[in-house]
């Protein structure tokens, strides 16, 4: 309910900040927290929720599924970290989401994303969204999740959250050269 409302005055002040502008319209493309939207090529793009996920808790095993054989185990220094993200294509025509993603700490060290199996319900997985619709799909098991987006999930050595903020970025293969980023609240 706080989210929502949260949620509701940012687009309220986003809002009135447009009626003072100048009358041109402006992509942001560099998001400073989780709240904002960002914009790559046609769609926004809003990040969730990221968390570090806890392989013990009932909860959070269920975003587990589906990890390949060799990417199971984890190293007493890493973590699992999930970035649950949102996607909105506002054109007039089906848009492909976003394919290139990557969590970077204030060192340039980068992290890629596993790539889920099927079976897992919850994962990110680029596609077609048409026009005036959003991904994850609304009655999709990840859009009916508390966090409302699909799951991108890395592997982490435990310092990178000394190196903070964490910026996801990502892009298109569709859109060569075109990157967005959010700063993740860790």
């Amino acid at each position: 309910m706080i989210r929502r409302l949260l949620l509701i005055a940012l687009a309220l002040a986003s809002f009135v900040l447009a009626a003072c502008g100048d009358g041109e319209p402006r992509t942001v493309t560099a998001g400073e927290s989780e709240a904002a939207y960002v914009t790559l090529g046609s769609m926004q793009y809003q990040v969730q929720i990221s968390r570090q996920l806890n392989p013990r808790d009932v909860r959070d095993r269920t975003f587990l599924i589906g990890i390949p054989p060799e990417d199971r185990g984890l190293e007493a220094n890493e973590i699992w970290f999930g970035v649950w993200v949102r996607a909105f294509n506002g054109s007039e025509g089906s848009e492909r989401a976003a394919d290139e993603f990557k969590i970077v700490d204030t060192r340039g060290q980068e992290f890629e994303p596993i790539e889920l199996q099927s079976v897992n319900a919850f994962s990110y997985r680029p596609s077609a969204v048409r026009a005036g619709s959003e991904y994850p799909q609304r009655g999709s098991a990840a859009a009916e999740t508390s966090s409302t987006g699909a799951l991108l999930l890395f592997k982490l050595p435990v310092d990178a959250l000394s190196f903070r903020p964490l910026e996801l970025e990502f892009g298109s293969s569709e859109l060569s050269g075109q990157q967005s980023s959010i700063t993740l609240d860790v």
